[in-house]
């Protein structure tokens, strides 16, 4: 069973690294970030953007009500934590032309994009096409190509996964 939910969420989470795995043309073009009010410090790499924030990258999109990012050395984004408190943060891309587009939401949102790993946390709800899977928390390590999904106290994992699709 273990092995069937790990080829499942691997293709599922495929598409959850904003620069790793979206269309490689997305990598290429211009980051459009837009927010009802932000502060972005050079100085010390840690950047706030407050209400209804939308990030657009290509065929890669975020929504949601804050999101930070902290900056590496070189200026590269390092930390991406997309926050929904007043609805879920959204993320969706599209992982390969022709293949139905990665949905992920969550309450939080953590990317980092240097590492390959994103961190799915509190009411997770994946989907693609007709597969999804519905929990708690979820670790992704696309280097290791490990998923982690712990034991929630008051919830269950539960996946609908069609093979026909």
């Amino acid at each position: 069973m273990f092995q069937v939910l790990k080829k499942i969420f691997f293709s599922i989470l495929l598409g959850f690294s904003l620069h790793a795995y979206a269309l490689k043309i997305d990598r290429q073009t211009v980051v459009h970030i837009v927010a009802d009010s932000s502060i972005y410090n050079y100085k010390s790499g840690v950047n706030l953007f407050e209400g209804h924030v939308k990030i657009d990258q290509g065929t890669t999109h975020i929504t949601a009500d804050k999101v930070v990012t902290k900056d590496n050395q070189s200026h590269k984004i390092k930390e991406a934590i997309a926050y929904g408190t007043k609805q879920l943060a959204h993320y969706w891309t599209l992982p390969k032309l022709n293949e139905p587009e990665i949905h992920a939401q969550a309450k939080i949102i953590k990317f980092y994009p240097i590492e390959t790993n994103i961190v799915l946390e509190k009411n997770v709800i994946l989907t693609q096409g007709e597969n999804s899977f519905h929990g708690e928390l979820i670790h992704y390590n696309k280097n290791n190509q490990t998923i982690i999904v712990p034991a929630a106290k008051n919830s269950r994992a539960v996946l609908i996964y069609n093979p026909n699709k």
